[in-house]
């Protein structure tokens, strides 16, 4: 089994992003499958009782409108108290047409006025859940609703679809035997910017994957793209990264290796998870491969470097993984 550095970096990236609960990347589709059986199954709940929940809604609309009834009964009464005690000569002529005033104008409004914004309320309470249950459910159930959200949207991600991807590639390469040293998501920058395509605009690289034996050395970028993503994407292509980043590594090599300026070369290659990109002539020296020809690939290419020239390759490459 070949040597392993560091873990890749798409599933760093992903752990750094996903909720605590997910801790490694087989996690985010066991828990979204949980979360998604438990909101189907309160969602049910939920809605075999909505018949019952609007039967107990407009009970208390019917409670509401009876108290208003007994309100208006109440005043009534105490209206027509105050009228027979007036005739009788209990109040004074100024104080009895202003007590019965206030009691219909002032507090039997007021107490009315209360009772009718509640049944207001009420009746849209009633209307929505007849109408618009979902709405109420929705509201009730909202962090659930959202914890199940974001397992989708990272389920969909291309962050878990890349880190699947490498981890893929790393099982793959893991079947090469102890000759091979695997060193995983390198970060390779340099000390100043250098040209690339007629421009000083490269200094730093992310390297998903750098394979070093006799056999020379590896840079594989992996690519886990749809053909739809890869054929409408506007984001750099995977032969320009794979190329980019092969000559910030080899500078950054060269600057260590001390064989009066002269390192080993360094092999890119494009791996396509999905198999779905060629070689583009335009990167003359970057190589593409799949999953199940890697391997291949790397184990038949002739020596280049001798078992010290691996051993202080690594020593110099191994600080650099995720």
């Amino acid at each position: 089994m070949a040597l392993i550095y560091g873990s890749p970096a798409a599933e760093s990236d992903l752990l750094n992003q996903a909720p605590e609960s997910v801790e490694k990347i087989e996690d985010v589709e066991i828990i979204h499958d949980q979360l998604k059986e438990k909101l189907e199954k309160t969602k049910k709940e939920f809605f075999d009782k909505v018949p019952e929940q609007i039967a107990k809604e407009e009970k208390i609309l019917e409670r509401i409108h009876d108290h208003e009834t007994e309100t208006h009964q109440k005043y009534e009464e105490k209206i027509k108290a105050l009228q027979e005690k007036k005739s009788q000569g209990g109040f004074s002529i100024i104080s009895s047409p202003v007590k019965i005033s206030f009691l219909k104008n002032v507090s039997k409004r007021r107490e009315i006025k209360k009772i009718k914004r509640i049944e207001k309320a009420q009746q849209n309470h009633l209307t929505e859940w007849k109408n618009h249950p979902i709405r109420i459910f929705n509201r009730e159930k909202n962090d659930q609703i959202n914890e199940y959200n974001e397992f989708s949207a990272l389920k969909k991600s291309n962050v878990l679809k890349g880190a699947k991807g490498e981890n893929q590639v790393l099982d793959k390469l893991s079947e090469l035997s102890d000759d091979y040293h695997i060193l995983c998501g390198i970060t390779a920058k340099l000390s100043h910017y250098v040209r690339y395509n007629g421009r000083r605009n490269l200094r730093s690289a992310q390297i998903d994957f750098i394979v070093v034996s006799k056999k020379g050395i590896i840079l594989i970028e992996v690519k886990n793209w749809s053909d739809k993503f890869y054929r409408d994407t506007k984001k750099i292509s995977p032969h320009e990264q794979a190329d980019r980043a092969a000559r910030v590594l080899w500078i950054s090599i060269n600057s260590h290796w001390g064989w009066f300026g002269k390192s080993p070369r360094v092999t890119s290659v494009v791996l396509s998870i999905q198999g779905n990109m060629r070689y583009d002539p335009r990167y003359k020296y970057v190589m593409v491969s799949d999953l199940e020809q890697i391997n291949y690939f790397i184990q038949n290419r002739k020596e280049q470097l001798s078992d010290k020239d691996v051993t202080k390759l690594v020593h110099m490459l191994k600080d650099h993984v995720t």
